[in-house]
């Protein structure tokens, strides 16, 4: 007894050491040399706005004046405002909470599934987030979709946990967490309450209906009120205290979480943030300046399909996602055929373990399932966006690849791990067909898939001296070996991502230092008491030098162009000596006439004011402008 007991604790040690090894490669891929990603000005200006007031910090204000607001709750950024308050304003403090939240991700799911398909699976499924390129580079991002995927396997974790102890407590929670998890997300954070209300509802299986609805009634309740009450209060609040959100056309915050966050978002695909410098006619002088101060980008769009998510465009889905979620596809149709031929029903006579375990399958394969349908068909999404359903891919690969494993007995099983090695093989080769470091992620693959293959061959030549490995050697070596082959191509994928600093999480405009310090010192210098720092034509302009500075900035246009300041209010502002200048980007220069982000006040600035550009030390270019709408007549 004594020894069945020490091997069981060394077994458990070794699991939780395995776990310790994976969770420090996760917070690795997470942290390391975060300072050097990219920033997302947008989310940073306003918590730069936010630290300057309570009043802002409450309403998530994006200038200073707080006469604008992110278009959403700002739950999120206000755990960057408080790391921000703690350790200094800096590009790493901004991305910690996100860092640190999908680190965290990684242990919890591992709990997560442990308790319903065991340590292999959890294993399994803990690595393969810990490595999915997409939860790598969305947490070394300010933006605030890892931490969104966190608060979604922690309402996973209590729901388990409920059922298990028949604690109605815990699903209150859940609840609450949910409504909480809506105003960091919106409407992302929902994709997996299908699968959420599913697992509950099997798992009350034996009850009338009328009497699970009741059992849903608090928890449903408790979502409402935490997922509306802040928009509740801010709408009930003094109009002068409220900001304008951007995104909304009529200064609603339910205007821009229902329909710019909401149906937009589905049905309405997204127009272009900004310019590329491959595309746009620009002089040869414009597009050498533009390239070296790092003001151009690029716009993340794709086109929505059944393959969306498995191309390998320049959104990258396929080796960000798609290779993994293929793979998780394929494992999970084969390690559900049993449960298929009974027609998805719960084994006869089943315990509650397992009555849990089947309704925690279905719910995990709904959630898989509603994940792929909208982000492959809506007709705007980002790959941070596929945070929502990332959990989902890591639970469908972890857990079924080690029943595929356990059925390699037969000669189909062996058939499934070989077709397996060799879609990792087409995979890495696609890269290489593309310009990519295919035949790393092809070597890694071979290397990695070895010890499965030995196996295969060494456990059928030996069959019939019926020569036996240790119990838990051979599922682990295979499973871990054939894991190994398959998020070969991911890793690889981490590495370059990561080496290449790569943030690429969101459009938006990049002004280098060459290009934003000169026009920065030239509007401190000549600032001569004016209330703004100066008027931008739209929010990803004004972005950085409220980054920068902190001071009131004057917005143009909202989202898309809408006009937010007519050019009648901009010279009545101007009049009353509130602002002199106005800054553009080179959409608003060269191509004003086709580009939604120039409003009639731009075009009307552009043709009255005078360029001042080469007062702020930069070359005449058609890349970024400074406008003097004139010396503001003395009062008398």
């Amino acid at each position: 007894m004594n020894e069945a007991q020490s091997a069981s604790s060394r077994e458990r040690r070794l699991w939780l050491l395995a776990l310790v090894v994976v969770t420090a490669v996760a917070a690795v891929a997470r942290l390391i040399i975060l300072g050097g990603v990219p920033d997302n000005l947008f989310y940073d200006a306003s918590v730069r706005s936010m630290t300057l007031s309570l009043h802002n910090f409450f309403y998530g204000a994006f200038d200073p004046s707080a006469a604008t607001a992110i278009d959403k709750p700002p739950v999120d950024l206000w755990l960057q405002v408080i790391a921000v308050k703690l350790f200094g304003f800096n590009s790493v403090v901004l991305k910690l909470p996100e860092a640190i939240a999908g680190t965290l991700a990684v242990p919890l799911l591992y709990d997560l599934v442990r308790r319903v398909a065991g340590r292999l699976a959890a294993l399994c499924s803990a690595i393969t987030l810990a490595i999915l390129p997409t939860a790598v580079i969305t947490a070394r991002s300010d933006t605030m979709d890892s931490l969104m995927m966190l608060v979604l396997i922690a309402i996973a974790w209590l729901l388990l946990r409920a059922i298990e102890k028949r604690d109605w407590r815990l699903l209150a929670a859940a609840g609450v967490l949910l409504g909480i998890d809506f105003n960091i997300k919106l409407f992302e954070a929902l994709i997996a309450v299908p699968a959420f209300v599913l697992f509950v509802w099997l798992c009350w299986g034996g009850e009338r209906v009328v009497t699970r609805l009741r059992r849903l009634v608090l928890p449903a309740t408790l979502f409402v009120v935490f997922s509306l009450g802040w928009m509740v209060f801010v709408s009930l609040s003094p109009a002068r205290d409220r900001p304008w959100p951007i995104g909304s056309t009529n200064g609603s915050i339910w205007n821009s979480v229902f329909v710019w966050d909401g149906w937009d978002r589905l049905v309405r695909p997204a127009a272009p943030a900004s310019f590329s410098t491959k595309t746009a006619k620009l002089p040869a002088a414009a597009i050498r300046l533009t390239a070296a101060s790092g003001s151009s980008t690029h716009t993340i769009s794709s086109k929505p399909g059944l393959f969306r998510l498995f191309q390998y465009s320049e959104v990258g889905y396929g080796t960000r996602l798609g290779t993994v979620l293929f793979a998780g596809i394929v494992f999970a149709i084969i390690a559900l055929i049993p449960m298929l031929r009974r027609r998805l029903r719960p084994p006869p006579q089943a315990t509650r373990e397992q009555r849990i375990a089947w309704a925690a399958t279905l719910g995990a394969a709904l959630w898989l399932i509603t994940g792929f349908v909208l982000f492959s068909f809506s007709a705007h999404t980002q790959p941070r966006y596929l945070e929502a359903f990332t959990p989902a891919v890591a639970i469908a690969l972890g857990c079924s690849l080690p029943v595929v494993v356990r059925r390699a007995r037969d000669l189909f099983g062996v058939y499934v791990l070989i077709a397996t090695f060799a879609i990792a093989m087409l995979e890495g080769a696609a890269e290489t067909a593309s310009g990519k470091h295919g035949y790393l992620a092809i070597t890694l693959s071979a290397l990695l898939a070895a010890p499965s293959v030995a196996y295969i061959v060494l456990a059928y030549a030996f069959a019939a001296r019926d020569r036996r490995w240790p119990r838990w050697y051979r599922p682990l070596v295979v499973t871990i070996g054939m894991l190994g082959a398959v998020l070969a191509l991911s890793a690889v994928r981490d590495v370059l991502l990561i080496k290449d600093r790569s943030g690429a999480q969101a459009a938006e405009i990049r002004i280098g230092p060459s290009i934003q310090d000169p026009i920065a010192h030239f509007l401190q210098t000549h600032e001569n008491g004016a209330r703004y720092e100066a008027a931008f034509t739209a929010s990803t302009v004004a972005a950085p030098f409220i980054v920068d500075a902190a001071k009131p900035v004057l917005l143009l246009t909202s989202i898309e162009g809408q006009e937010f300041v007519s050019y009648q209010q901009l010279m009545r502002d101007h009049a009353a000596g509130e602002v002199r200048y106005v800054v553009t980007d080179a959409i608003c220069t060269v191509i004003v006439a086709t580009h939604p982000s120039c409003s009639n006040a731009m075009l009307k600035v552009r043709k009255h004011a005078r360029d001042v550009t080469t007062l702020t030390g930069l070359p005449a270019s058609d890349s970024w402008r400074v406008y003097d709408l004139g010396a503001t007549p003395k009062k008398r």
